[in-house]
């Protein structure tokens, strides 16, 4: 085998080592990466779903007060007309 043969063998041999390291390394770092975004993003709608149910509340308790705001308004309407 030739000298020139021996180092482009080395050399497609080194090439495609470093290749293949690269490509798993970046998985590796991608794979990390998308696991951390998942488990932000777990954490964000475990806050949202508590936060419904906050503002579901809000909403029953100021559906109650608006009818007692009108009951109270039909009775002074009422005291008014009578006065």
């Amino acid at each position: 085998m030739s000298n020139e043969l021996l180092v482009a063998t080395v050399g497609l041999i080194g090439s495609l080592c470093g290749s293949v390291i690269g490509v798993v390394g970046s998985a590796k770092v991608l794979t990390y990466r998308v696991t951390q975004l998942e488990e932000k993003l777990k954490k964000q709608c475990e806050n949202c779903s508590v936060m419904d149910g906050r503002v579901d509340k809000i909403e029953a308790r100021q559906d109650v007060m608006e009818e007692k705001i009108k009951v109270a308004n039909h009775r002074i309407e009422n005291l008014e007309k009578k006065g």
